[in-house]
């Protein structure tokens, strides 16, 4: 794959007309499934990525034989991934290896409640009713009304463009599946599962849901449950060596196919005539293209990548999903109490999402933890692991960040050390920090919004920018700030569409 850093003079296209060229600006998973989709379809790509390596959020750090996941940490459907690389006349497997959970999350309470979220919905079911006394069959009817909302809503909101209606009216009912009660458009995820479980630890933990797109379950529409039926009816899973390991996988995929990737450097504007997109302009030089593809947050393209006669046209800025704090800690000892996957509640959640809508940080937040070492031991010494612990904040609106991360830590050992009986802040042997500041200036993402716009109304699907330009030829869009939304999942669906879109499948 080639690097190449050279700027070509003004004006000049990087190959013969005849050629179909294709540029993609960002190098974040959705960009790198655009590039390999493109080069696959018989366009000459090339891949721009303002960072010094690919992968956007999903990238890593290492320190003295610890290893890091800086971003994504749950896997699910690998069939869009087995997908991609088929549909680019590749096998997945001699690429990537992957595993199924059988343990998706171990939950920890307040009170000291414990359940684990097994993948298989019947065992599931049956801890739930162990640990806290939620009737096995609830939780079974409302996994499979969970199936259901995605088999219904999937085909028209997360698989197609929703940019051409023809594509929705071709669903003769389409007007009436949004009223149809049990899809939950017109009600929030927890309205719904409170008055759907009996029990108050059962509603926590499926209003969680909604923090997998940035969202507030006291907010976001009751549709969003299907979410739930993903992780467990669909199955979540872990790829050997790491979630590095997808970032790595698709970048050997982009070289095979002969994609041309050029690390740091930025695109600073779309060069558009007559409505029509003819390149990217890099400092003083045009490069010329026939299609550019943009795979960077939308929020930063209408800011400052359109000219300026079409800023003026740019919507009102969405409000943003939630960010995070994220503490690495190498950790001297192993914690047999953890798994892959763990989750520590608030005793407030309702007060702790209230504060992000403020734009504010609870003083009693849940807490994820993440140890990548308990499923690839190679991620630790022996006798040690490497715990990813994050914190949900709001997106970076000029928060004094330094107080919160310190005054998080405090709590984080307190509440760590009490749940599992050990001196947290006397184990840690080594830390780095990120906030919404550091998210927002190494992967682009406006406020440091991990998932940009945010789910929190019914109409949110179709307020997000869609896969084409409405009055630009030539200029598309793909990644997790626009549809069908963000994630590893949502951002291979982008890809996908997007091409299809450029290929006139749509």
């Amino acid at each position: 794959m080639s690097t190449e850093h050279t700027h070509r003079k003004k004006h000049r296209s990087a190959v013969t007309s005849a050629t179909k060229t294709a540029g993609v600006v960002g190098g974040g998973i959705s960009g790198m499934a655009t590039a390999a989709r493109l080069a696959r379809a018989g366009y000459k790509v090339t891949l721009f990525e303002a960072g010094a390596e690919l992968g956007g959020k999903l990238t890593d750090e290492r320190w003295e034989g610890f290893r890091f996941d800086k971003g994504p940490s749950l896997f699910t459907m690998p069939e869009l991934l087995e997908e991609l690389f088929a549909d680019c006349g590749e096998k997945l497997s001699d690429y990537l290896q992957y595993d199924q959970l059988e343990l998706v999350t171990r939950y920890f309470y307040p009170d000291g409640t414990r359940v684990n979220a097994f993948s298989n919905i019947d065992q599931f079911a049956a801890e739930l009713e162990q640990q806290i006394g939620e009737e096995q069959s609830r939780t079974k009817a409302y996994f499979k009304r969970a199936k259901l909302m995605y088999d219904t809503t999937a085909p028209v909101f997360l698989d197609r463009s929703l940019q051409d209606w023809s594509n929705l009216l071709r669903f003769s009912t389409f007007l009436k599946v949004l009223r149809v009660p049990w899809l939950g458009v017109f009600g929030t995820m927890h309205r719904f599962n409170k008055k759907w479980f009996k029990h108050w630890r059962t509603v926590q933990l499926f209003d969680r849901f909604a923090t997998y797109n940035g969202s507030n379950p006291y907010k976001a529409p009751a549709t969003l449950n299907l979410i739930s039926y993903i992780e467990h009816g669909k199955g979540a899973f872990y790829p050997q060596g790491g979630m590095i390991a997808i970032r790595n996988a698709l970048s050997k995929l982009m070289e095979k196919l002969g994609v041309t990737v050029r690390l740091n450097t930025r695109v600073d504007k779309f060069f558009i005539h007559n409505k029509k997109l003819k390149g990217v302009t890099i400092g003083d030089d045009r490069e010329l293209f026939t299609l550019v593809v943009s795979a960077v947050d939308v929020m930063q393209v209408r800011a400052s990548m359109y000219p300026r006669n079409m800023r003026k046209n740019t919507q009102k800025a969405p409000e943003l999903s939630s960010s995070a704090i994220i503490y690495h800690w190498a950790m001297k000892g192993e914690y047999p109490a953890l798994d892959l996957h763990n989750i520590f509640f608030s005793s407030h959640y309702k007060r702790e999402f209230h504060a992000i809508a403020k734009g504010e940080l609870t003083s009693d937040p849940t807490i994820y933890v993440y140890i990548s070492s308990k499923n690839h031991r190679a991620d630790a010494p022996h006798g040690h692991e490497n715990w990813f612990v994050m914190v949900n904040t709001p997106p970076n609106a000029g928060q004094d960040w330094d107080a919160y991360i310190a005054k998080t830590r405090i709590y984080l050992h307190q509440h760590l050390s009490h749940t599992l009986k050990v001196p947290i802040a006397d184990l840690i042997l080594h830390e780095t920090v990120m906030d919404p500041r550091d998210i927002e200036r190494n992967t682009g993402s406006v406020g440091g919004a991990i998932y940009g716009p945010a789910s929190n109304n019914k109409w949110a699907a179709f307020l997000r920018q869609s896969n084409r330009h409405a009055t630009v030829k030539g200029l598309y869009f793909a990644g997790g700030s626009v549809h069908p939304g963000g994630g590893i999942p949502l951002c291979l669906l982008s890809a996908r569409i997007t091409t299809e879109l450029i290929q006139g499948k749509h």
